[in-house]
């Protein structure tokens, strides 16, 4: 974009102090008050979308109506056109503050091991907190809180020697209708400051700016982020799924109280966090020895905790009563202890991960800085901002070391260190010509606490995936996991016996592959407890070999009988039989796969069996889920590593080729890139495309053929029989109606990535190296964000689903419906 002459409106446009994906900033004179503005332009394709003026109004008036000492003054907003521009723009005029940003302070200090003292980081938030809760009760939400966002004033010293922190950019994610997760191009970056929540595709309320406070304390105190990865999916998915080490096994001079502080600060359940930032800051000074600021307030003056529901309204329908993130667990903990809420150390559960070596995501601030959204490594690059003042000194107890801090050390590949929420995330790992990929998958661990799906009963049973893998749908749901409540305890000799049977009359099963083999049952415990309460919550850890249960078995037993026995079946005494559940059975009338919705819900959990020539494990669902995945993680890379010369061309476009190759698939790559290109992506995966892109040949028709459907075309088959499945469940009806609009969206969105990823590719590298090509760029990691997180819709707050919310709810498919109709004949 040009700007001639080198103004805009009343304002002289000086110098340009960063720029990214959406926006940049400048440093400018208002010649009317005679003072410096930082002025944002916003690379808004204002023809593309409609509502945008209306809710830039909209939106940028709420921004400007935030008056506070920490938050960045918003003076002006105005949309420019031509002849000022060459296109229209829209731009935000705000307070010019001087001095480095909060990440430019931490690699200069923490990073470095040199940790601010215990007085300088309480001063910090209580300022942060001020400004944060201060917004939250005027109904702003930031939803993108990082050390980029915060600037250091370096002309405010009086309670933060390194420079009061103003926080920057409050609100503007929603104006551009992008959350956290759903960001595009360069804005999208390392998500390291993301919530779990913001991470599955929700757009995050109140709470999910205090879990991003949580990461920056973390960071203060131990001069690393809690998640690190390769790629933004790796941080994505250890911020859904794993448990952050201990700050105490990086800094050993951290004290208890404040590793508390930390982990309530992180905590996957929204509900488990603190009530507000104050409160959080207040406990920080508690944990820390040192007395609660005076600006802080007195105890009626803070938030209300129930406040906070107010913002769960913003949540989609199903997730506003509790905000539990579906299979991460709060329950079973110990107790917090009064003053400073605890949680268990979590330094066993460190995910499988290597510190990121991936080049920088530059991301700029309203005031003008240039943050690069990596991860901090212990010999970070020499400070380049303002002085950051006051007095260094590492939190200590006076026996500990000096401390340097470090990534945490990457442990084996245990694979039960990693949660996963429900049943199963994966990634793929390349091990080699010939064996393609297999799949790693994250799963509850074994002390899993009670974790009920969206709409379940209250009677109800789910598989669960340990991980485990070994090869085929080993390690794929086999466990177990069941929650029942106002059950009466066994008589005394008597005890509960937990049996899952194989399908009902499975001779006549009709399969494309013929008939699986008869299985007896499976015995899981002959001593179901009860709790007091007349609960039952017990999980089955599966047999030794990680053997799948779903493939043998489909219909739940639970038995009363004489206690202390292992038969090798049910008793025929029907007058034992006390509780049933099974998965769909009937035949689908005219469903041209020949299939039940038992069936289905296999081929898309856990096996997609008519495929086997093709080798790959998992369902249909793990195959979408992991490629969508795999096409981001290329999509960032090619954006990240466009600098406007040519030298980056070959493997940019490699990168391109590897997109296609998924996208189209190997039989019919040929239809975007010329025949005979090299395939640059792992040929086992691609011998399936994702998209449909030659209807002639990929189809039902072709499903047992070398070139079946795309595989999100293929999921949708499954999906659309087993909805139509005389015994499926209402859960099931809906949740097949939901992941079939989640898929149909992603199709929409990968469809245009493949255009643009077929654009980029017939680029020569003069062309791609011009600047024109950075929209392109930004477009395509756009859409593939879109199909792996889903798309906020900023006029409603709501998120239009992806890959990743199909995800979740495909593995709620096979769960069981507890219920006392027992029937006379099993």
């Amino acid at each position: 974009m040009s700007i001639s002459p080198r103004s805009l409106g009343k304002y002289e446009l000086q110098q340009r102090l960063g720029w990214g994906g959406m926006a940049e900033v400048w440093k400018a004179l208002d010649p009317q008050l005679q003072r410096y503005v930082a002025i944002k332009l916003l690379h808004m394709n204002l023809q593309a979308d409609p509502d945008f003026v209306a809710r830039f109004q909209r939106e940028a008036q709420l921004i400007a109506s935030l008056h506070h000492p920490n938050i960045v003054q918003i003076h002006d907003f105005q949309i420019a056109g031509p002849p000022e521009t060459d296109i229209p723009i829209a731009y935000m005029v705000m307070d010019y503050v001087e001095g480095p940003t909060l990440a430019d302070y931490i690699r200069n200090t923490s990073a470095r091991g040199q940790i601010p003292s215990p007085a300088d980081i309480v001063n910090f938030f209580t300022s942060i907190s001020l400004a944060v809760d201060n917004a939250h009760q005027k109904g702003m939400i930031h939803r993108d809180i990082k050390p980029a966002n915060i600037l250091l004033d370096q002309h405010n010293t009086r309670f933060n020697p390194m420079g009061e922190p103003i926080l920057t950019d409050f609100g503007v994610a929603k104006l551009l209708g992008i959350s956290s997760s759903t960001m595009s191009g360069t804005q999208m970056g390392t998500p390291l400051y993301i919530s779990p929540e913001q991470a599955q595709g929700l757009p995050g309320d109140a709470r999910s700016d205090l879990y991003s406070l949580g990461v920056i304390l973390y960071e203060m105190v131990t001069g690393v982020t809690p998640f690190q990865g390769n790629t933004p999916v790796d941080v994505i998915t250890q911020h859904i799924s794993a448990m952050p080490p201990s700050p105490a096994l990086i800094n050993p001079r951290i004290p208890p109280a404040l590793t508390s502080v930390i982990s309530q600060s992180l905590a996957k359940d929204p509900n488990a966090r603190f009530p507000n930032a104050t409160a959080m800051t207040i406990a920080l000074a508690h944990a820390l020895n040192l007395p609660v600021p005076e600006r802080l307030g007195s105890p009626t003056d803070r938030l209300n905790p129930a406040d906070i529901s107010t913002f769960s309204s913003q949540m989609p329908p199903g997730r506003q009563s509790s905000g539990r993130i579906p299979g991460v667990s709060t329950s079973g903990l110990p107790a917090p202890q009064a003053g400073s809420p605890t949680l268990p150390d979590s330094s066993q559960n460190r995910p499988n991960v290597t510190p990121a070596q991936s080049q920088p995501y530059p991301v700029v601030t309203s005031g003008g800085q240039v943050s690069t959204g990596q991860v901090q490594s212990p010999t970070p690059t020499p400070y380049s901002g303002g002085q950051g003042g006051g007095k260094l000194t590492p939190l200590l107890t006076p026996s500990a070391p000096p401390f340097v801090p470090q990534p945490p050390s990457p442990p084996g590949r245990r694979l039960s260190r990693w949660y996963i929420a429900f049943a199963v995330l994966l990634l793929v790992v390349l091990i080699g010509a010939g064996l393609g990929g297999y799949l790693v998958f994250f799963s509850h661990s074994n002390t899993t606490g009670n974790v009920l799906p969206p709409n379940a009963v209250a009677d109800h049973a789910f598989y669960v995936s340990s991980g485990q893998l070994a090869d085929g749908s080993q390690g794929i749901a086999d466990q177990l996991q069941v929650d029942m409540q106002n059950v009466q305890p066994p008589p005394t000799g008597k005890s509960y016996y937990l049996w899952l049977l194989a399908d009902i009359d499975t001779t006549h099963k009709k399969d494309l592959l013929g008939p699986p083999p008869i299985h007896p049952p499976i015995l899981l415990t002959n001593n179901l407890p009860v709790q007091a309460n007349g609960t039952i919550h017990y999980m089955y850890l599966g047999d030794a070999q990680h053997n799948n249960l779903l493939s043998a078995t489909s219909r739940l037993l639970i038995t009363l009988e004489n206690a202390g026995r292992t038969p090798a079946g049910p008793s025929t005494d029907r007058s034992t039989w006390v509780y049933y559940a099974q998965l769909p059975q009937e035949l689908i009338p005219n469903d041209p796969t020949g299939l039940r919705g038992l069936d289905h819900i296999r081929h898309i959990y856990y096996n997609e069996d008519n495929l086997p020539v093709i080798a790959r494990y998992g369902g249909l669902d793990i195959w979408v889920f992991r490629d969508t995945a795999k096409l981001l993680e290329w999509s960032t890379s090619a954006r990240d590593d466009y600098d406007g010369t040519t030298d980056h061309y070959g493997q940019m476009h490699a990168l391109f080729t590897s997109m296609l190759d998924y996208l189209d698939g190997i039989p019919n790559v040929h239809l975007d890139v010329p025949p005979g290109t090299p395939v640059t992506a792992d040929p086992s995966i691609a011998r399936i495309s994702l998209l449909t892109v030659d209807p002639t040949r990929q189809g039902v028709a072709q499903y047992l053929a070398t070139d079946p459907p795309g595989d999100l075309d293929h999921l949708l088959l499954h999906l659309n029989q087993l909805n139509r499945a005389p015994d499926a469940t209402p859960e099931i009806h809906q949740l097949s109606v939901e992941i079939v609009a989640a898929i149909t969206n992603a199709k929409g969105w990968l469809m245009q990535a493949r255009a643009d990823a077929k654009q980029l590719f017939d680029m020569t590298p003069a062309q791609l190296a011009q600047s024109t090509a950075v929209r392109l760029l930004d477009d395509l990691v756009t859409q593939v964000t879109y199909a792996y997180i889903g798309q906020l819709d900023p006029n409603t707050n709501t998120v239009k689903p992806g890959v990743l919310q199909a995800h979740y709810e495909a593995q709620q498919l096979a769960t069981f419906d507890i219920t006392r109709n027992v029937p006379n004949s099993l």
